[in-house]
């Protein structure tokens, strides 16, 4: 019997200014946990320079530019070497 091969996943979280709470979303997986924090880097990264190009599966295509993206959330196990924390004022 094959093994079964572990896949890793997290969801892209795309929140649109002025736009009533729109969220846009959508999963990326890879075969490791490395291949998958540079893949979900690169997702944001190149939303945060390009914008959020929308396809809905119906034909229709609506590219957001970046000046309309208010946050970019990655959800999921991102292991990082350079942890942050927030504090206040």
């Amino acid at each position: 019997m094959p093994q079964k091969q572990t896949r890793f996943q997290v969801t892209i979280k795309v929140y649109l200014r002025n736009s009533g709470g729109t969220v846009y979303e959508y999963d990326i997986t890879a075969k490791s946990e490395e291949e998958l924090g540079a893949k979900a880097r690169e997702h944001i990264g190149q939303i945060a320079m390009q914008g959020y190009r929308h396809n809905s599966g119906t034909g229709s295509l609506t590219h957001y530019m970046p000046h309309w993206i208010d946050k970019i959330v990655v959800v999921g196990n991102i292991s990082t070497g350079y942890p942050d924390k927030a504090s206040g004022t």
